[in-house]
């Protein structure tokens, strides 16, 4: 047991320093060993927090088709033993990896679902997160309209809570829907705004 918890920290370690390969060796042996272990709602969490970690991993290594297989292992797992926030933050975590596949209607349908449970809960940030995944979303999938109004909800409560870098990001996807749909003005407005915080934000 203590092995496989310094395995996971370790693993950890190595994703935070970009070495994956690393990363998921030791989050695999993490997971042999609470895969072994006489199942229990406690030995579950466990085996899901390192599927979802393992997803993360290869996600970053480009790897798609095998984060999902992860993702896909751990959703049950939080469905049925997590608590609400697990369960909100997997179905997140799948709704991003669809979008890196450019699946955007799959990811869309997820995305809202995630924004209403996290409106529940009042998880303001995680609502902005997934609002800005959702405006892009739309934005690759042409729906302009629906993509201005949750880019301009991402950076309204980003702004609010002074997340300058990710209100950047957020404004310069807006940018790109004005310009798609011809609003020049706007975009160039926009633009000019999020160059004075990118000024600001490097002092």
């Amino acid at each position: 047991m203590q092995q496989a918890r310094v395995n996971k920290t370790i693993g950890i370690v190595f994703y935070f320093q970009g070495q994956y390969e690393q990363s998921l060796l030791s989050y695999q042996a993490a997971l042999d060993y609470f895969q072994q272990q006489p199942f229990s709602a406690e030995i579950a969490i466990k085996q899901a927090n390192l599927l979802n970690n393992i997803a993360l991993v290869q996600t970053s290594q480009g790897d798609a088709v095998a984060a999902l297989k992860s993702y896909q292992q751990a959703e049950p797992l939080y469905q049925r033993y997590g608590d609400e926030v697990d369960k909100i933050d997997v179905r997140y975590n799948l709704a991003v990896l669809y979008i890196s596949l450019r699946r955007f209607d799959i990811a869309i349908s997820m995305l809202k679902d995630v924004i209403a449970k996290r409106e529940v809960i009042g998880d303001d940030y995680g609502v902005a997160q997934a609002s800005g995944d959702l405006g892009v979303s739309y934005k690759h999938s042409g729906q302009y309209q629906q993509a201005e109004q949750y880019l301009s909800k991402a950076i309204a409560i980003r702004n609010k809570y002074e997340r300058e870098l990710e209100e950047i990001r957020s404004s310069l996807e807006l940018v790109k829907v004005y310009f798609a749909t011809n609003q020049d003005e706007k975009a160039y407005s926009i633009l000019m705004q999020a160059i004075d915080k990118i000024i600001v934000f490097l002092h």
